[in-house]
């Protein structure tokens, strides 16, 4: 298929920003023709905005956002996420600080202090709540390095929370419910906002792709457990002795294969961005099988999660220039038969992408 003039202009006006790290779409329903972005400016500084297509970017002023009243720029530490209008991350020495809109910060604290208590099952260390406000939460700074940074080292990590996770088999939590529709909700956003902006190539086959993945969600709603929602390698630190999970706010009831499904799937993109060697990719997908045997769920429901979170994982890159380097290796596999129990292709021929 073969995409308007114009379907390409956001993508151009995103590869042209300097420093862009990351790039998150508009609420379909707002109406927004801007893209939420956040970069680095030429003092090394974490700069939030938004741009419009074919436009310069509109930047609001280092650690300043009129929606997160407690941001200023007297930090005294480093600002490390910044999305305008909804949240910023600062690390100190000794704790992490979140702010948020007012009145937000009680439903951030009382969805992570229920799902920590919970996981404590695991044995999986979760950062202690310091202080927290009506629109900031302290958390403790936790040691370590995400399994994200360290790679192939990371391995001891990967071992540790496929040990770890299994304890969750029957775990029960008082959280909100992301069932097959929620999740099926989800995907369909992320490609429709691909497609409205048309960062994407081949839209038509990928959209295909989305329509089929929902429906085998729909098909099914297998037994619910805690989970994470958003289980990935970056959420992960690892110091040579304990795991740590991080960002316990998105924590939901969910079937045991959306978790397993959407870190399965960043292991595979780890393995796509050379960030896994490939023995080490190997062994990951071993230990995440295990896993798989020891939760309540079948390799149907794990396969069709994995799809989701793959697909998902397509859109929400698209809007990230640096990732073109590798995405279409990524795209090829979700247009054939994405699976977390198929070898992954890994070569860079892209002309079959």
């Amino acid at each position: 298929m073969t995409q308007k003039p114009e379907m390409n202009g956001m993508l151009s006006t995103l590869r042209a920003i300097p420093g862009l790290r990351r790039a998150w779409p508009g609420h379909l329903d707002s109406g927004s023709t801007s893209v939420s972005i956040e970069c680095v400016d030429g003092k090394g500084r974490l700069r939030a905005g938004h741009v419009t297509t074919g436009a310069a970017p509109e930047l609001l002023p280092y650690a300043a956002d009129p929606a997160l009243p407690a941001l200023s720029a007297g930090l005294t530490g480093a600002l490390v996420v910044h999305r305008v209008g909804r949240r910023a991350v600062v690390m100190e020495e000794a704790r992490v600080r979140k702010m948020v809109r007012p009145h937000k910060a009680a439903s951030l604290v009382r969805a992570h202090t229920t799902a920590a208590s919970v996981l404590r099952v695991t044995g999986l260390r979760t950062p202690r709540i310091l202080s927290n406000n009506d629109n900031v939460v302290d958390f403790e700074l936790l040691p370590g390095r995400s399994l994200n940074e360290l790679g192939d080292a990371g391995l001891p990590g990967w071992q540790r929370i496929a040990e770890s996770w299994s304890h969750l088999a029957r775990a029960e939590a008082d959280l909100p419910v992301h069932g097959p529709r929620q999740e099926a909700e989800v995907l369909r956003r992320w490609c429709a906002s691909a497609q409205r902006y048309g960062v994407i190539d081949q839209p038509a086959l990928l959209h295909e792709q989305v329509v089929d993945t929902c429906l085998s969600l729909r098909e099914d709603d297998g037994v619910r457990i805690i989970a994470h929602r958003d289980l990935h390698d970056g959420q992960l630190l690892w110091d040579g002795i304990e795991l740590s999970l991080l960002d316990l706010d998105t924590a939901a009831v969910a079937e045991a294969a959306l978790d397993l499904g959407n870190l399965w799937a960043h292991a595979d993109i780890m393995a796509v961005q050379g960030r896994l060697g490939l023995e080490a990719h190997a062994q990951v997908r071993g230990l995440l099988d295990n896993l798989a045997r020891t939760l309540p769920t079948t390799a149907e429901r794990l396969e069709t999660y994995y799809r989701s979170s793959a697909l998902r994982l397509v859109f929400v890159h698209a809007f990230r220039p640096t990732a073109h380097q590798w995405l279409p290796i990524w795209v090829r596999h979700c247009l054939g038969h994405a699976s977390p129990f198929m070898p992954l292709d890994l070569s860079n021929d892209w002309n079959n992408s």
